[in-house]
């Protein structure tokens, strides 16, 4: 298939696509642009698709629940128990809804943790999406018996009755300890066994309110990364291991995350509506070797899927809270959204460009917020630069054209 008069990077091209991956990225000339132009053709830009690190996609079912609680108020007042009415026909809906919403708003792959999993694998596949779905466990869980053996169990039932169907899918199944604090250290420490034995993600909420950070310290000495490493958790997951939120936290856990190539997941409207906190140190976590990447959380709490929408709170948070308007630029914060997350999901590169996966979006140019760009006449990095800072400051999702998975 031939996608006609796309920027690809700010050059104009015929864009075309073949058995899943990009086969031709033809330039046209100024005079073939202008030419088209004049003729009214509509023009897009594509932009690799992005990765949602964290989420709870069935959580559309809970949209906007338990608003104006704190974390852990909200957790056991308005979310638990209404989790606790969920059935897996439910959870499908919900996941259903949540990947039509992702896919709509330029999200083609995404890092879920919950329960039913099964049913989130259906979702993912009848929607194209990529994705690690994680099975969330408690302490309750685990100290049922046959946890692991039920996990691979569904797992084997998944890959025959669902992925041998849709064998273009990029799927991995993980199971995901929720948090330190509604799991025990031996519980974890089990969990990062299966995770190096089966060579899965290790995905877990970590260091999300400073309460968490205050109980780990009072309990046992040591703020929570510190107290992962002690349990060896890094020393069985290395660069698989996912921390969720990861706002609290101070320079030795940063090291401690760089040094075993880890990544965290940055999700600012959950964050912020919670009341979680707002400094996240994305400097610091890139320099130190942590594979920073972005996150909506569930509709619960950030409300939305849309991840245009948090790359552009995301890097107005770091502008803000540190006096510098030359922090995380747009074209940082996208592959902080794209490349970054495909890289901690092992998904393949989706940069576009002859070989690689076709997985992009479009983006038309016949829209207001794009009146006065100058389409000829300025430099490829001129046009992208402009277009970048127009789409994640000035837009949101529902400007997306078109999403592209194969």
């Amino acid at each position: 298939m031939t996608y006609r008069n796309i920027f690809v990077d700010g050059t104009p091209c015929d864009l075309g696509v073949e058995n899943g991956k990009v086969c031709a990225v033809e330039p046209l000339a100024e005079n073939v642009v202008s030419e088209r132009l004049a003729e009214q053709q509509e023009f897009f830009f594509a932009i690799p698709g992005l990765t949602n690190m964290h989420t709870h996609s069935a959580m559309t079912l809970l949209r906007s629940a338990g608003s104006g609680l704190p974390l852990h108020r909200w957790l056991n007042e308005a979310i638990f128990p209404r989790e606790a009415k969920l059935t897996p026909e439910l959870i499908f809906k919900g996941a259903l809804d949540a990947c039509n919403e992702m896919r709509d708003t330029g999200t083609t792959a995404f890092n879920d943790m919950y329960f039913s999993i099964e049913s989130t694998v259906r979702a993912a596949c009848l929607t194209g999406m990529d994705a690690n779905i994680a099975l969330s466990v408690t302490d309750a869980d685990c100290e049922r018996p046959g946890l692991v053996a039920s996990f691979l169990e569904t797992a084997a039932q998944i890959a025959d009755n669902i992925l041998k169907a849709h064998p273009e899918r990029r799927i991995t199944l993980s199971i995901a300890p929720h948090a330190i604090y509604t799991v025990s250290g031996k519980h974890l420490q089990y969990l990062a066994d299966f995770a190096k034995e089966h060579n899965t993600l290790f995905h877990i909420h970590l260091s999300e309110t400073q309460k968490e950070r205050e109980d780990c310290l009072r309990e046992y000495g040591v703020p929570p990364v510190v107290y992962l490493e002690k349990l060896g958790v890094f020393e069985r997951t290395g660069s698989r291991f996912i921390g969720a939120h990861a706002l609290w936290l101070d320079t030795d856990e940063i090291g401690i995350l760089g040094s075993y190539g880890a990544s965290v997941v940055h999700c600012p409207n959950s964050n912020l509506k919670l009341g979680s906190g707002c400094r996240f140190l994305y400097t610091e976590l890139r320099d130190a070797g942590v594979n920073v990447c972005l996150g909506t959380d569930g509709c619960a709490s950030s409300d939305n899927l849309d991840m245009v929408e948090a790359m552009k709170v995301m890097s107005l948070l770091q502008k803000g809270t540190r006096n510098d308007p030359s922090v995380l630029p747009a074209d940082e914060v996208l592959r902080v959204a794209s490349s970054n997350g495909r890289k901690a999901l092992g998904l393949p590169d989706n940069s576009i460009a002859v070989g690689n996966a076709a997985n992009f979006f479009l983006v038309g140019v016949n829209n207001r917020i794009f009146n006065g760009m100058n389409l000829v006449g300025s430099s490829a990095a001129e046009r992208n630069a402009e277009f970048l800072n127009r789409l994640i400051y000035a837009a949101n999702g529902n400007i997306i054209s078109k999403t592209v998975t194969q």
